[in-house]
């Protein structure tokens, strides 16, 4: 039990962390996002069970990237948001776009207001069958399935001065200035655990450290078309670059064990033809999902999807202390990007379309054979 009491010491003494199955665990910024995925972001640690058998717990969050990118970037700022509310400490890659630019937009926090008047039912309206009057009413939002972490108001951004005193670290990596190439074809990978191995050695993200904080690590779009650039002396690189991919992700892994620590890295897993290598990305992954954005696809303009924005699947979850992993009430998802939030749903299709050749067929046949089997809206009086 001393090991139980040390972790809840450490959850005590870190702001934005809760305690779960034993672990350290904390918001993604989105609250259906950590109902669906079990909870939260566990952070990663070692627990020592003999001297002979150390176990090591790392977390790392992986979300396969829309085409275009823009949820996937929604996603990033929540993440981040949630750091600079709850005073972590934020190191931030990219090698596409200026991390500063992603902070500028940092949604603000609110408080969310539940209306009760929604479930009421007034005296005067027609009541359904008295056999459906006992189940439960379907909810369609998970926002309500948690307390943890904060809600965020996409349409106000938090204001520089709160930005200013966070403790955040911005990389934007330069393809030309990429430095050694040490294990990888591409020096970027090199100099990104580099960075990251220089802010791990601060006592504050260790776990035997009195004083503690939460490191949050963004990877915005990693494995895009940058990270795959060669210098002009070399041939082009083919479908293999995924290769260094995967010797980064067990890289990661290595240098967030025993740490105070969270990575959470977005990757544009359309561009890989090999679907070897998003499996191998995913044995890495603790938690994984994939975005399927409707914009520029038949469904965009597909009646049954015109409520959502989008699939949101669930690629992998962790299991951690249990023998499996949280699954959530349906695995049937669906996101919407509203004007002020981002909403993971169940998908919940329409139970009849206003034109179908079904009920064009039950107007024929409800029909008198008399009329001679014209539709009802054909029949003039």
């Amino acid at each position: 039990m001393s090991g139980f009491h040390k972790i809840t010491e450490s959850c005590l003494s870190v702001t934005g962390t809760k305690l779960k199955n034993n672990l350290l665990v904390l918001s993604s910024g989105i609250p259906s996002l950590d109902y669906v995925i079990g909870g939260g972001l566990p952070t990663g640690f070692r627990e020592e069970y003999s001297p002979a058998e150390i176990k090591y717990i790392i977390h790392i969050s992986f979300t396969e990237s829309d085409v275009l990118g823009s949820y996937s970037r929604v996603l990033t700022k929540y993440f981040i948001a949630e750091g600079v509310v709850c005073k972590h400490d934020l190191l931030l890659f990219s090698a596409d776009e200026n991390p500063e630019e992603i902070v500028k937009e940092l949604p603000q926090p609110c408080v969310v207001q539940k209306d009760d008047k929604i479930n009421k039912v007034p005296q005067d309206e027609m009541k359904i069958a008295w056999r459906y009057e006992g189940l439960a009413q379907v909810e369609s939002s998970f926002d309500d399935e948690t307390n943890f972490g904060h809600h965020f108001d996409l349409s106000r951004y938090i204001d520089t001065d709160t930005i200013k005193k966070s403790n955040i670290t911005y990389c934007f990596l330069n393809p030309v200035d990429n430095g050694k190439k040490g294990a990888f074809k591409n020096g970027l990978f090199t100099q990104t655990l580099n960075k990251i191995k220089d802010v791990l050695a601060n006592d504050l993200y260790r776990r035997s450290s009195k004083k503690k904080n939460i490191l949050r690590i963004s990877i915005h779009l990693l494995g895009s078309p940058i990270w795959m650039a060669m210098d002009c002396d070399e041939e082009p690189i083919d479908n293999k670059y995924g290769h260094d991919l995967i010797k980064f992700m067990y890289c990661l892994r290595i240098l967030l064990r025993d740490t105070n620590a969270v990575a959470f890295i977005t990757i544009p897993s359309h561009l890989f033809d090999d679907d070897h290598i998003m499996n191998r990305l995913l044995y890495s992954m603790d938690n994984a999902v994939r975005i399927e954005s409707f914009a520029g696809s038949d469904k965009e303009t597909n009646p049954v999807f015109n409520e959502y924005h989008g699939l949101f699947h669930l690629t992998k979850l962790s299991a951690l202390y249990s023998l499996v992993p949280f699954v959530p009430s349906s695995l049937d998802l669906a996101f919407k990007l509203k004007r002020k939030k981002f909403v993971i749903e169940k998908l919940h299709l329409p139970p009849e379309l206003e034109e179908s050749s079904e009920r064009e067929q039950d107007d024929i046949t409800a029909v008198p054979r008399g009329c001679g089997g014209f539709r009802k809206k054909d029949i003039e009086f």
